[in-house]
């Protein structure tokens, strides 16, 4: 075989040849000195890279004893190598280098391993933080959990995130454990995943069961990973948490973040209360209502948690903690005060673990005497009054209901101008806040719609959003909100529900931000799961038109 070093002169040169040998050789150790330093500023791609390398090198080396490649084709192919690792290539026809990409071929919302270990166990002043959320096993509730997880990267969520999942069959839990594995953990290594029983059977008085109410499942689960969760776990002699000063954020599936929470809230700028003071709230943005203090701060014995509008109904189920429990004292002002909460729950470990174990014991009791869907909240505000334990009532915590006058963080939403409020929230929402403030949390347990089409609802979505094949979501009119569709016209129904301006620029601005949020979490997925495969980026799932 004719050697491709040799000169065209033919014969030989051998000691040319040993030169050029030599050099080439000398650049292979060059390259390799970039490659192993390139790779301890990123060991997030060092796992897969060096795994490629090994196999890769092995092709080389036999081409090159072979003498089939070429020097310059050598060097060629390692810068490109160095220079374009994506997670999807160039040779797929529908991929392209667009807005959601970073200059590493990440999706711009994925962390460097230097990143994500910087926010693993804390948030201000070194304090630890975990973010929990309870979900069943099914596909529903699946790809909320997905988008729960892309949001806490998007905003750089400080702490640890763990799904709780209650209830798994054998083939769920197997499901389950891969998808998580496979999508989720290899997003950061913050985020887990803990499985715990069944609990949401509804037994009688003789322990059969009569019933099924899956929000048992939220203070069920929460006790069981506080007790035997990563992380977590419980000194049996003193019966508290081994990490009892970690802030423990408890948040539900179908809530998606838009800032950090940290349990400190110390201006008024970025926090208030929201509840009307002729109703016994306290409206004062800079005080609290026991101690008189001039910021929000979660400690041992001060939760905080975000204010709810069921004021002090929960109080005609308070004997369920015992006729003479300090849940029965409690004042109707002290009631709305400091006990109508809901997610966002923010305690301590010692006291969310205390909360929980109560919560436990009184929800199949308020069940049993309210079989509703607050029943699960109603106890916990009873929990929580039983062990003296009064919230911090934030209303700024979270945004849900648009047709609200108080109680949640809309004036920040109202204060945007309303003629470009779909395009902030679909497009913009996150890049620069500098100078917006918005809540953490938008709560979508809602229906939103504007006009004709414009429209969300979380259980239209198909539960195959996060896939290779599944198109994304259609974008608005980019004109909703701006005062032009003061109605809405709900799916298959020819009634008009008329709006306000206001309620109208919220519809919007909840309906633009789910779309733009949950599109950017498609492809996040779909450009670090679809490599090679022809995948659907185009945006045409009509959430108007979609069955219920």
């Amino acid at each position: 075989m004719n050697n491709p070093y040799s000169t065209r002169r033919g014969v030989g040169r051998t000691s040319n040849a040993t030169k050029f040998l030599l050099i080439l050789a000398s650049i292979i150790g060059i390259w390799l000195v970039a490659i192993s330093s390139y790779l301890r500023k990123n060991p997030e791609i060092e796992s897969k890279f060096t795994s490629d390398i090994l196999k890769e090198e092995q092709i080389i080396a036999n081409k090159l004893s072979k003498g089939k490649l070429r020097a310059k084709e050598f060097l060629h192919h390692k810068k490109d190598d160095i220079s374009n690792i994506k997670l999807l290539h160039k040779k797929d026809d529908n991929y392209k280098k667009d807005e959601s990409s970073n200059n590493n071929g990440r999706h711009k919302w994925e962390l460097s391993a230097s990143e994500d270990l910087a926010l693993r166990t804390t948030g201000p002043d070194d304090t630890p933080i975990h973010i929990v959320f309870s979900t069943d096993c099914s596909p529903y509730q699946h790809w909320q959990s997905y988008a729960l997880f892309l949001s806490t990267l998007k905003i750089r969520q400080p702490g640890r995130i763990t799904r709780i999942a209650s209830g798994c069959t054998e083939e769920e839990e197997l499901s389950i454990r891969k998808w998580h594995d496979d999508h989720i953990a290899i997003l950061s290594s913050r985020f887990g995943l803990h499985l715990t029983p069944h609990f949401s059977s509804v037994k009688d008085e003789s322990g059969k069961k009569v019933g099924d109410y899956e929000f048992f499942n939220k203070p069920f689960g929460l006790l069981h990973w506080m007790e035997h969760g990563e992380h977590m776990g419980v000194d049996p002699d003193t019966n508290q948490p081994f990490r009892h000063d970690t802030i423990i954020i408890l948040l539900d599936p179908d809530q998606m973040l838009m800032r950090p929470i940290t349990g400190t809230f110390q201006s008024s700028d970025t926090v208030f209360r929201g509840g009307p003071k002729d109703k016994g709230f306290n409206i004062d943005t800079e005080r609290t209502y026991k101690d008189n203090e001039s910021s929000f701060v979660v400690r041992h014995g001060r939760p905080l948690s975000q204010e709810f509008g069921f004021g002090n109904s929960w109080q005609q189920f308070a004997e369920v903690a015992g006729k003479e429990s300090p849940a029965t004292k409690v004042t109707p002002t002290e009631a709305r005060r400091s006990y109508a909460v809901g997610p966002p729950y923010i305690a301590t470990a010692l006291d969310m673990h205390a909360i929980a174990q109560k919560w436990v014991e009184f929800v199949p009791l308020v069940h049993s005497l309210f079989p509703e869907l607050m029943a699960e909240m109603y106890a916990f505000s009873i929990a929580s009054a039983h062990l003296e334990l009064p919230h911090q009532l934030v209303g700024s915590l979270m945004i849900s209901d648009t047709n609200t006058d108080g109680g949640e963080g809309w004036k920040w939403i109202d204060a945007l101008p309303a003629d470009n409020i779909c395009d902030f929230a679909l497009n913009k929402m996150g890049d620069d806040m500098s100078h917006t403030t918005l809540p953490s949390v938008l709560h979508f347990c809602q229906r939103y719609g504007v006009g004709d089409k414009a429209f969300f609802a979380k259980k239209k979505l198909p539960t195959n959003f996060f896939s290779c094949e599944s198109p994304l979501i259609e974008e608005p009119s980019m004109d909703i909100g701006s005062g032009k569709y003061l109605y809405r016209k709900p799916p298959f129904l020819d009634t008009i529900v008329k709006y306000s301006a206001t309620q109208e620029k919220r519809e919007a601005f909840a309906i633009c931000s789910m779309t733009g949020f949950l599109n950017q979490a498609a492809l996040c997925f779909k450009r670090k799961h679809c490599d090679g495969i022809k995948i659907n980026v185009k945006k045409e799932i009509s959430m108007h038109d979609l069955p219920e």
